[in-house]
């Protein structure tokens, strides 16, 4: 316990103590120390954090370590959207000198002045204004985290700034991680017969296709489908855009209609939720790395941050994501706790185990998208597209510390910037298995059984998942340690598949090989979701 003498508590430590019991600590002191010297005191301020130069650290790594403690985050917003990018700064000398105080007697705030009324010409100040009385001679002090309380886990998030108990942090990841190793694994019924039928035979007609996915208006070119510009008219929603049920009274859309989402598939597609479905049935599964919600389990991560710390781990390195971002927008590896505790201002996050010895193609980090088709949760429909494609950095991989800031070194989404290098999935899974002296077979056999595993486990924990009027795509991205072992980055819903459409393919896996033309791509999608065919596709 941490707690200021005298206080609301009491007004001496034993006082304090005695009305207690449970209390092991107080303000960093043995309960029993306190009672054998009768403390009346206790000081009870923290200690602040100092980066401590590691042997072979450059000045300006510590510059970036130290940086932390004293930078500032704005993010811009109109009346539509929350701009993507946030805006970190430091503000001069007597901002930063600004102390913590939880009795703060000033405050601070950024203030953008805009004589031209635009963003171009934009000046920047920080203001501060007094919140309470002060005199001369009196420190002016703010508070680090104005606004947020325990209910925002204020105590653990001051771990950024100051050293806490670490006690405390370690007592709650090791209930953590026992919680997790409890649970039990699920055996998921044997895969049935399909359930479900050739729309284009129920309906007796050609089937009308609402879209608002260009590819998809392009490629789908099949006698059975039509494209219609009327979403009220339309026997089957394919959208990027979520259909919640304001959406559907608005658009004046039935029943009857099939739409390409699923009920509660936020348990998949929100990495949160991802994480939180694979614990709740798998436990500790070997192909989820350690994953943690900042907005709930931040007290859990730092103990497993301090916890390798204390074990010598060589790289203490993680990877931070937005809950509900794409294209690794605001996404960030570091091995700096303070910058992990920070970020959290940016907005919601998980904080996961970053891969830190991937497999690698000829030097260069690589991850895999593959693209699954669900016909049915109920029973489990789930097939495989026979295409996937690789995605490959473009600097050689490195665990440098001044790399973790190179978008091309550490992450492999070219489409929206750097440069694109795309390449064949049959002369890549060639090269690799020549490079690493592997079968891919055997690769892929493990890959498919974990997605099959990350289905199987929305449908335990979300029974009400599956919907007769649904039919979806979902974007499986997939990385490989080492040892060769599958790791889940992510689900996506409704991918970004131009890549498929514009090249033909041929195929590395699958029961009947060939060469899938990049315009058949959503041909072949439709003919399994809505057609029950198989072709150039694998049930799961």
């Amino acid at each position: 316990l941490q707690v200021d003498i005298p206080g609301p508590l009491g007004g001496t430590a034993s006082t304090i103590v005695e009305s207690l019991p449970s209390i092991r600590l107080l303000n960093g002191l043995l309960v029993s120390k306190i009672m054998e010297s009768e403390m009346i005191i206790v000081d009870s301020m923290l200690k602040p954090r100092l980066t401590e130069l590691k042997a072979g650290e450059s000045l300006i790594d510590r510059v970036l370590s130290a940086m932390w403690f004293y930078a500032m985050t704005y993010r811009l917003a109109d009346e539509e959207k929350i701009d993507e990018t946030s805006v970190w700064y430091v503000m001069d000398e007597l901002g930063s000198a600004l102390r913590h105080s939880d009795e703060a007697n000033f405050r601070v705030s950024p203030f953008l002045y805009m004589p031209d009324g635009k963003l171009e010409s934009a000046v920047s100040y920080s203001l501060l204004w007094p919140t309470k009385d002060v005199q001369r001679g009196d420190e002016c002090t703010r508070d680090y985290l104005f606004g947020i309380g325990e209910n925002k886990q204020r105590s653990a998030r001051l771990t950024a700034w100051f050293c806490t108990p670490r006690d405390y942090f370690l007592r709650e990841y090791r209930k953590h991680e026992t919680k997790l190793r409890s649970e039990k694994n699920t055996r998921f019924p044997e895969i049935p017969s399909s359930t479900t039928c050739n729309l284009f035979e129920i309906h007796g007609r050609v089937l009308r296709v609402f879209t608002d996915i260009p590819p998809v208006e392009e490629c789908l070119s099949r006698p059975e489908f039509i494209i219609t510009t009327d979403v009220k008219d339309a026997d089957i929603i394919w959208t990027s855009t979520q259909v919640d049920e304001e959406m559907k009274k608005a658009a004046g859309l039935t029943v009857k209609q099939y739409i390409n989402q699923f009920p509660f598939e936020a348990c998949l597609v929100m990495k949160h939720h991802l994480a939180e479905t694979v614990q709740k049935v798998h436990g500790v599964a070997d192909w989820l790395q350690p994953t943690y919600n900042l907005e709930t389990q931040l007290a859990q991560l730092i103990g497993d941050y301090l916890s390798r710390e204390m074990e010598g781990a060589d790289n203490n390195l993680w990877i931070l994501k937005p809950w509900n971002m794409a294209r690794t927008i605001d996404t960030t590896v570091t091995d700096n706790l303070s910058a992990i505790i920070r970020l959290m201002e940016t907005g919601p996050k998980i904080c996961q185990k970053y891969i830190e010895h991937p497999a690698l193609f000829r030097g260069r980090k690589f991850d895999l998208r593959y693209i699954v088709l669900i016909r049915s949760f109920n029973p489990l429909e789930i097939f495989l597209t026979d295409i996937f494609w690789v995605r490959l950095a473009n600097n050689p991989y490195s665990l440098e510390k001044h790399t973790f800031f190179e978008y091309e070194t550490h992450f492999t989404v070219m489409n929206y910037r750097g440069k694109l290098n795309h390449m064949n999935t049959p002369d890549f899974v060639e090269g690799f298995q020549q490079e690493h002296h592997v079968d891919w077979l055997d690769i892929d056999g493990r890959i498919r059984q974990m997605i099959r595993s990350v289905f199987e486990a929305a449908v335990i924990t979300h029974p009400g998942i599956h919907s007769p009027k649904s039919r979806a795509m979902y974007g499986v991205d997939v990385m490989l340690d080492s040892h060769y072992q599958p790791k889940l980055l992510e689900v996506t819903y409704c991918p970004d598949c131009t890549r498929a459409c514009k090249y033909d393919t041929q195929t590395a896996t699958g029961e009947r090989g060939g060469i899938v033309r990049g315009r058949d791509f959503y041909n072949i999608v439709f003919g399994c979701l809505f057609l029950n065919e198989t072709a150039h596709v694998s049930r799961l």
